[in-house]
Protein backbone atom coordinates (compact mmCIF):
# COMPACT_ATOMS: atom_id res chain seq x y z
CA UNK A 1 0.00 0.00 0.00
CA UNK A 2 1.21 3.32 -0.82
CA UNK A 3 2.64 5.35 2.26
CA UNK A 4 -0.18 8.38 2.95
CA UNK A 5 -0.10 11.80 4.59
CA UNK A 6 -3.01 12.41 5.86
CA UNK A 7 -5.65 11.49 3.46
CA UNK A 8 -3.10 12.20 0.47
CA UNK A 9 -0.45 9.91 -0.48
CA UNK A 10 3.29 10.52 -0.56
CA UNK A 11 2.94 9.86 -4.50
CA UNK A 12 1.40 12.86 -5.11
CA UNK A 13 3.15 14.73 -2.59
CA UNK A 14 6.16 13.87 -4.61
CA UNK A 15 4.37 15.04 -7.93
CA UNK A 16 3.43 18.16 -6.62
CA UNK A 17 6.96 18.87 -4.86
CA UNK A 18 8.82 18.12 -7.91
CA UNK A 19 5.91 20.15 -10.01
CA UNK A 20 6.54 23.45 -8.19
CA UNK A 21 10.32 22.52 -8.27
CA UNK A 22 10.02 22.90 -11.89
CA UNK A 23 8.08 25.49 -11.94
CA UNK A 24 10.64 27.64 -9.77
CA UNK A 25 13.40 26.43 -11.96
CA UNK A 26 11.87 27.55 -15.19
CA UNK A 27 10.66 30.84 -13.74
CA UNK A 28 14.15 31.42 -12.81
CA UNK A 29 15.61 30.49 -16.08
CA UNK A 30 12.92 33.19 -17.28
CA UNK A 31 13.64 36.10 -15.00
CA UNK A 32 17.70 35.85 -15.61
CA UNK A 33 16.93 36.04 -19.42
CA UNK A 34 14.49 38.86 -18.66
CA UNK A 35 17.63 40.23 -16.28
CA UNK A 36 20.38 40.30 -18.92
CA UNK A 37 21.58 43.84 -20.25
CA UNK A 38 19.41 45.31 -23.21
CA UNK A 39 22.75 45.49 -25.71
CA UNK A 40 23.34 41.73 -24.95
CA UNK A 41 18.98 40.86 -25.51
CA UNK A 42 19.37 43.09 -28.82
CA UNK A 43 22.53 40.70 -29.48
CA UNK A 44 20.70 38.00 -28.85
CA UNK A 45 17.43 38.70 -31.63
CA UNK A 46 20.46 39.46 -34.45
CA UNK A 47 21.87 36.29 -33.38
CA UNK A 48 18.57 34.96 -34.01
CA UNK A 49 18.71 36.57 -37.85
CA UNK A 50 21.89 35.48 -38.19
CA UNK A 51 21.73 31.80 -37.50
CA UNK A 52 17.81 31.63 -39.03
CA UNK A 53 19.21 33.01 -42.34
CA UNK A 54 22.48 30.89 -42.38
CA UNK A 55 20.73 27.46 -41.58
CA UNK A 56 17.21 28.14 -43.31
CA UNK A 57 15.45 27.97 -40.24
CA UNK A 58 12.08 30.02 -40.80
CA UNK A 59 11.15 29.90 -37.26
CA UNK A 60 14.25 31.27 -36.18
CA UNK A 61 14.51 33.80 -38.98
CA UNK A 62 11.11 35.14 -38.15
CA UNK A 63 11.21 35.05 -34.03
CA UNK A 64 14.00 38.16 -34.76
CA UNK A 65 11.42 40.92 -36.57
CA UNK A 66 8.20 41.89 -35.29
CA UNK A 67 4.84 40.96 -37.82
CA UNK A 68 4.74 44.60 -39.12
CA UNK A 69 8.56 44.79 -39.54
CA UNK A 70 9.80 46.12 -42.99
CA UNK A 71 12.47 45.53 -45.14
CA UNK A 72 14.42 47.68 -47.54
CA UNK A 73 16.76 45.36 -50.13
CA UNK A 74 18.65 46.53 -52.81
CA UNK A 75 17.20 46.26 -56.55
CA UNK A 76 19.60 46.71 -59.41
CA UNK A 77 22.48 49.16 -59.04
CA UNK A 78 20.55 51.86 -57.61
CA UNK A 79 16.89 50.73 -56.97
CA UNK A 80 15.62 49.49 -54.03
CA UNK A 81 12.10 47.65 -53.13
CA UNK A 82 10.13 46.92 -49.59
CA UNK A 83 9.25 43.30 -48.56
CA UNK A 84 7.49 41.96 -45.73
CA UNK A 85 8.65 39.63 -43.13
CA UNK A 86 6.56 36.82 -44.79
CA UNK A 87 8.21 37.26 -48.16
CA UNK A 88 11.66 37.63 -46.95
CA UNK A 89 11.21 34.51 -44.50
CA UNK A 90 9.95 32.37 -47.31
CA UNK A 91 13.48 32.92 -49.42
CA UNK A 92 15.37 30.55 -46.59
CA UNK A 93 12.25 28.08 -46.64
CA UNK A 94 14.08 25.42 -48.79
CA UNK A 95 16.29 22.61 -47.16
CA UNK A 96 15.44 23.21 -43.98
CA UNK A 97 18.36 23.53 -41.06
CA UNK A 98 21.30 23.29 -44.05
CA UNK A 99 23.73 24.87 -44.16
CA UNK A 100 23.77 28.07 -47.13
CA UNK A 101 26.54 29.44 -47.67
CA UNK A 102 26.05 32.58 -45.82
CA UNK A 103 28.43 33.66 -42.78
CA UNK A 104 27.36 35.83 -40.45
CA UNK A 105 28.41 37.84 -37.66
CA UNK A 106 27.32 40.75 -35.12
CA UNK A 107 29.42 44.15 -35.94
CA UNK A 108 27.90 46.46 -33.73
CA UNK A 109 25.10 47.09 -31.22
CA UNK A 110 24.12 50.95 -29.68
CA UNK A 111 20.45 51.34 -27.32
CA UNK A 112 19.06 54.27 -26.70
CA UNK A 113 16.31 53.84 -24.15
CA UNK A 114 13.39 51.64 -26.02
CA UNK A 115 15.11 52.08 -28.95
CA UNK A 116 18.60 50.15 -30.43
CA UNK A 117 20.29 49.66 -33.84
CA UNK A 118 23.00 47.20 -34.76
CA UNK A 119 24.82 46.41 -37.70
CA UNK A 120 25.98 42.72 -38.70
CA UNK A 121 28.28 41.56 -41.75
CA UNK A 122 26.83 38.11 -44.02
CA UNK A 123 29.47 37.29 -45.72
CA UNK A 124 28.52 34.50 -49.23
CA UNK A 125 31.60 33.18 -50.90
CA UNK A 126 29.78 31.77 -54.11
CA UNK A 127 28.24 35.12 -54.73
CA UNK A 128 31.30 36.75 -54.37
CA UNK A 129 29.39 39.07 -52.06
CA UNK A 130 29.68 40.92 -48.44
CA UNK A 131 26.58 42.29 -47.48
CA UNK A 132 26.35 45.19 -44.28
CA UNK A 133 23.06 44.71 -42.97
CA UNK A 134 21.45 47.83 -40.73
CA UNK A 135 18.27 46.89 -38.49
CA UNK A 136 16.51 49.52 -36.18
CA UNK A 137 14.87 47.50 -33.03
CA UNK A 138 12.50 48.01 -30.74
CA UNK A 139 11.39 47.46 -27.29
CA UNK A 140 8.03 46.09 -27.19
CA UNK A 141 7.50 45.22 -23.30
CA UNK A 142 10.23 43.24 -22.06
CA UNK A 143 10.92 41.77 -25.88
CA UNK A 144 13.30 43.50 -28.05
CA UNK A 145 12.28 42.80 -32.38
CA UNK A 146 13.59 44.12 -35.49
CA UNK A 147 11.08 47.03 -36.81
CA UNK A 148 13.18 47.71 -39.95
CA UNK A 149 16.20 46.20 -42.29
CA UNK A 150 18.29 47.33 -44.91
CA UNK A 151 21.38 46.16 -46.41
CA UNK A 152 23.90 47.34 -48.96
CA UNK A 153 26.35 44.96 -50.75
CA UNK A 154 30.01 44.96 -51.91
CA UNK A 155 32.53 42.97 -54.17
CA UNK A 156 33.98 40.31 -51.93
CA UNK A 157 36.67 37.60 -52.65
CA UNK A 158 34.86 34.21 -53.48
CA UNK A 159 35.69 32.48 -50.28
CA UNK A 160 34.04 34.09 -47.66
CA UNK A 161 36.01 32.78 -45.26
CA UNK A 162 36.22 33.59 -41.50
CA UNK A 163 38.93 33.19 -39.10
CA UNK A 164 39.39 33.15 -34.77
CA UNK A 165 41.23 35.53 -33.24
CA UNK A 166 41.99 34.04 -29.06
CA UNK A 167 42.44 37.39 -27.12
CA UNK A 168 42.61 37.02 -22.95
CA UNK A 169 40.27 38.67 -20.24
CA UNK A 170 43.08 38.49 -17.25
CA UNK A 171 43.73 42.14 -16.40
CA UNK A 172 46.13 41.83 -14.18
CA UNK A 173 49.08 39.54 -13.59
CA UNK A 174 48.44 37.00 -10.61
CA UNK A 175 49.49 38.22 -7.04
CA UNK A 176 50.73 41.50 -8.49
CA UNK A 177 49.41 44.92 -9.12
CA UNK A 178 50.75 44.53 -12.50
CA UNK A 179 48.76 45.37 -15.96
CA UNK A 180 48.34 42.63 -18.40
CA UNK A 181 46.58 42.75 -21.72
CA UNK A 182 46.40 41.81 -25.38
CA UNK A 183 48.99 43.44 -27.80
CA UNK A 184 47.01 46.15 -29.69
CA UNK A 185 50.19 46.13 -32.14
CA UNK A 186 49.23 42.10 -32.89
CA UNK A 187 45.33 42.78 -32.38
CA UNK A 188 45.20 45.55 -35.35
CA UNK A 189 47.97 43.76 -37.73
CA UNK A 190 45.88 40.75 -37.88
CA UNK A 191 42.32 41.70 -37.69
CA UNK A 192 43.80 44.45 -40.46
CA UNK A 193 45.58 42.22 -43.23
CA UNK A 194 42.68 39.84 -42.46
CA UNK A 195 40.03 42.21 -43.22
CA UNK A 196 42.09 43.48 -46.38
CA UNK A 197 42.08 39.92 -47.66
CA UNK A 198 38.11 39.76 -47.43
CA UNK A 199 37.94 37.49 -43.87
CA UNK A 200 35.40 38.09 -41.55
CA UNK A 201 37.45 38.51 -38.11
CA UNK A 202 35.47 36.91 -35.06
CA UNK A 203 37.08 37.79 -31.59
CA UNK A 204 36.72 35.24 -28.71
CA UNK A 205 38.11 34.86 -25.23
CA UNK A 206 37.67 32.60 -22.31
CA UNK A 207 34.65 34.94 -20.48
CA UNK A 208 33.32 36.45 -23.25
CA UNK A 209 32.96 40.68 -23.09
CA UNK A 210 35.59 43.20 -22.93
CA UNK A 211 38.98 42.57 -23.00
CA UNK A 212 42.15 44.34 -22.26
CA UNK A 213 44.64 46.35 -24.31
CA UNK A 214 48.42 46.72 -23.70
CA UNK A 215 51.28 48.78 -25.55
CA UNK A 216 48.53 51.15 -27.58
CA UNK A 217 50.83 53.91 -29.24
CA UNK A 218 49.08 56.91 -30.23
CA UNK A 219 51.81 58.09 -32.19
CA UNK A 220 50.96 55.33 -34.72
CA UNK A 221 48.45 56.38 -37.28
CA UNK A 222 47.44 52.43 -37.66
CA UNK A 223 47.24 52.35 -33.95
CA UNK A 224 45.06 56.11 -33.65
CA UNK A 225 42.73 54.81 -36.31
CA UNK A 226 41.82 51.75 -34.64
CA UNK A 227 40.94 53.52 -31.74
CA UNK A 228 38.41 55.71 -33.00
CA UNK A 229 37.22 52.56 -35.49
CA UNK A 230 33.67 51.97 -33.25
CA UNK A 231 33.13 48.68 -34.80
CA UNK A 232 36.45 47.26 -34.41
CA UNK A 233 36.38 48.62 -30.33
CA UNK A 234 32.77 47.53 -29.96
CA UNK A 235 34.30 43.83 -30.99
CA UNK A 236 36.80 43.97 -28.30
CA UNK A 237 34.58 45.18 -25.67
CA UNK A 238 31.85 41.97 -26.65
CA UNK A 239 33.90 38.92 -27.64
CA UNK A 240 32.30 35.79 -28.05
CA UNK A 241 33.10 32.98 -25.16
CA UNK A 242 34.15 29.52 -26.70
CA UNK A 243 31.00 27.66 -26.76
CA UNK A 244 29.11 30.69 -28.43
CA UNK A 245 30.54 29.84 -31.58
CA UNK A 246 30.78 27.05 -33.82
CA UNK A 247 33.80 25.51 -35.49
CA UNK A 248 32.46 24.43 -38.55
CA UNK A 249 31.90 28.12 -39.40
CA UNK A 250 35.51 29.31 -39.48
CA UNK A 251 38.94 27.88 -41.51
CA UNK A 252 41.48 29.63 -39.14
CA UNK A 253 42.44 30.31 -35.77
CA UNK A 254 44.96 31.93 -34.04
CA UNK A 255 46.01 32.93 -30.93
CA UNK A 256 47.35 36.62 -30.34
CA UNK A 257 50.00 38.03 -28.05
CA UNK A 258 50.67 40.26 -25.10
CA UNK A 259 50.84 39.46 -21.51
CA UNK A 260 47.59 38.60 -20.78
CA UNK A 261 47.53 35.60 -23.07
CA UNK A 262 49.93 33.84 -20.83
CA UNK A 263 46.56 33.16 -18.23
CA UNK A 264 43.48 31.46 -18.17
CA UNK A 265 44.13 30.75 -22.35
CA UNK A 266 46.61 27.33 -22.11
CA UNK A 267 44.32 25.49 -20.10
CA UNK A 268 40.69 26.59 -20.94
CA UNK A 269 38.58 23.63 -22.08
CA UNK A 270 36.13 25.75 -24.67
CA UNK A 271 39.40 27.89 -26.17
CA UNK A 272 41.33 23.79 -26.85
CA UNK A 273 37.78 22.16 -27.68
CA UNK A 274 37.52 24.69 -30.62
CA UNK A 275 41.13 25.34 -32.04
CA UNK A 276 41.11 21.44 -31.58
CA UNK A 277 38.01 21.23 -33.72
CA UNK A 278 39.11 23.54 -36.22
CA UNK A 279 42.45 21.26 -37.08
CA UNK A 280 41.21 17.89 -36.93
CA UNK A 281 37.43 18.39 -38.02
CA UNK A 282 37.48 21.19 -40.34
CA UNK A 283 40.98 20.68 -41.77
CA UNK A 284 41.83 24.60 -40.66
CA UNK A 285 44.57 26.19 -39.31
CA UNK A 286 45.72 27.05 -35.88
CA UNK A 287 48.24 30.00 -35.56
CA UNK A 288 49.56 31.80 -32.79
CA UNK A 289 52.30 34.99 -32.36
CA UNK A 290 54.60 36.04 -29.65
CA UNK A 291 53.22 35.64 -26.56
CA UNK A 292 50.05 33.81 -27.67
CA UNK A 293 52.02 30.71 -28.68
CA UNK A 294 51.08 29.61 -24.90
CA UNK A 295 47.93 28.95 -26.09
CA UNK A 296 49.50 25.79 -27.91
CA UNK A 297 51.27 24.50 -24.65
CA UNK A 298 48.48 22.35 -23.65
CA UNK A 299 46.35 22.08 -26.85
CA UNK A 300 45.66 18.22 -27.52
CA UNK A 301 44.77 15.90 -30.46
CA UNK A 302 41.84 13.60 -30.25
CA UNK A 303 44.48 11.08 -30.30
CA UNK A 304 46.10 11.73 -27.53
CA UNK A 305 49.30 13.46 -29.23
CA UNK A 306 50.46 17.34 -28.34
CA UNK A 307 49.22 19.59 -31.77
CA UNK A 308 52.49 21.24 -31.85
CA UNK A 309 54.28 17.40 -31.32
CA UNK A 310 57.13 16.64 -34.31
CA UNK A 311 56.20 20.26 -35.83
CA UNK A 312 58.23 23.40 -36.37
CA UNK A 313 56.83 25.92 -33.60
CA UNK A 314 58.05 29.72 -32.72
CA UNK A 315 56.58 31.52 -29.78
CA UNK A 316 58.82 34.37 -27.80
CA UNK A 317 61.80 32.59 -26.72
CA UNK A 318 63.46 32.40 -23.51
CA UNK A 319 66.63 34.27 -24.38
CA UNK A 320 64.35 37.12 -25.37
CA UNK A 321 62.79 37.18 -21.77
CA UNK A 322 63.74 39.26 -18.33
CA UNK A 323 63.72 36.27 -16.29
CA UNK A 324 64.43 38.49 -13.18
CA UNK A 325 61.89 41.01 -14.07
CA UNK A 326 58.78 40.90 -11.81
CA UNK A 327 56.34 40.10 -14.83
CA UNK A 328 58.08 37.10 -15.76
CA UNK A 329 58.23 35.28 -12.14
CA UNK A 330 54.18 35.40 -12.42
CA UNK A 331 54.34 33.52 -15.85
CA UNK A 332 52.76 29.88 -14.93
CA UNK A 333 55.59 28.31 -17.31
CA UNK A 334 58.09 29.33 -19.88
CA UNK A 335 56.72 29.32 -23.66
CA UNK A 336 59.93 27.63 -24.99
CA UNK A 337 60.17 24.95 -22.40
CA UNK A 338 57.03 23.81 -22.36
CA UNK A 339 56.21 23.74 -26.35
CA UNK A 340 60.03 21.60 -26.12
CA UNK A 341 57.96 19.42 -23.89
CA UNK A 342 55.21 18.88 -25.55
CA UNK A 343 58.38 17.53 -28.60
CA UNK A 344 57.71 20.60 -30.61
CA UNK A 345 61.10 21.58 -32.47
CA UNK A 346 61.50 25.65 -31.48
CA UNK A 347 63.24 27.70 -33.40
CA UNK A 348 63.65 31.55 -33.30
CA UNK A 349 65.12 34.70 -35.12
CA UNK A 350 67.15 37.85 -34.04
CA UNK A 351 65.96 40.34 -31.91
CA UNK A 352 62.77 42.69 -33.42
CA UNK A 353 62.64 40.83 -36.65
CA UNK A 354 59.84 38.93 -38.02
CA UNK A 355 60.24 35.36 -37.91
CA UNK A 356 57.73 32.72 -38.56
CA UNK A 357 56.92 29.17 -39.03
CA UNK A 358 54.94 27.12 -40.99
CA UNK A 359 54.77 23.47 -40.33
CA UNK A 360 51.95 22.40 -42.22
CA UNK A 361 48.22 23.74 -40.55
CA UNK A 362 50.16 24.95 -38.28
CA UNK A 363 51.62 28.75 -38.35
CA UNK A 364 53.62 31.03 -35.49
CA UNK A 365 55.11 33.82 -35.43
CA UNK A 366 58.15 34.90 -32.84
CA UNK A 367 57.19 38.46 -32.18
CA UNK A 368 54.55 41.45 -32.64
CA UNK A 369 56.89 42.36 -35.50
CA UNK A 370 55.89 38.81 -37.10
CA UNK A 371 52.10 39.22 -36.82
CA UNK A 372 51.39 40.29 -40.44
CA UNK A 373 53.71 37.98 -42.25
CA UNK A 374 52.02 35.32 -39.62
CA UNK A 375 48.52 36.23 -41.18
CA UNK A 376 50.08 36.56 -44.86
CA UNK A 377 50.96 32.79 -44.45
CA UNK A 378 47.74 31.69 -42.97
CA UNK A 379 46.26 33.16 -46.20
CA UNK A 380 48.90 31.74 -48.51
CA UNK A 381 47.77 28.40 -47.26
CA UNK A 382 43.98 28.95 -47.37
CA UNK A 383 43.65 29.77 -50.57
CA UNK A 384 46.76 27.51 -52.51
CA UNK A 385 45.98 23.73 -53.71
CA UNK A 386 47.86 21.21 -51.97
CA UNK A 387 49.49 20.50 -48.60
CA UNK A 388 51.64 23.54 -47.19
CA UNK A 389 55.88 22.42 -46.22
CA UNK A 390 57.67 23.28 -43.75
CA UNK A 391 59.63 26.64 -43.74
CA UNK A 392 60.74 29.25 -42.10
CA UNK A 393 60.46 32.77 -42.94
CA UNK A 394 62.67 35.50 -41.69
CA UNK A 395 62.84 39.39 -42.47
CA UNK A 396 64.37 42.56 -41.26
CA UNK A 397 61.90 45.42 -40.66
Amino acid sequence: MPTTIGAVSFRAVLVQLLGSVLIVLLMSGWAQAQSLPDDRRVAAVIQDYLEGSSYNRPEQLRRAFHPSARLYLSQGVSGMREVSVDQYVGGFTRNPGQFNGRFGRLISVQVEGSIATAKAEILVGKDQARFIDLFLLKKLGEDWQVISKTATRFQAPAHGRQVVLVVSNVTTMPGTQLSAGNSFAELIHAYSTFRDAGYGVQFVSPEGGAVPLAYIDTRDPEHTARIYDRDFMWALANTRKPEEVSAVDYAALMYIGGSAAMYGVADHAGLKSLAARIYEQQGGIVSAVCHGSAGLANLMLSDGTALVSGKRVTGYPDAFEDKRAPYYKTFPFSIEQRLRERDGLFRYGARNTSHVEIDGRLITGMNWQSTRDVVKAIIAQLEAPGPAEATTRNSTR
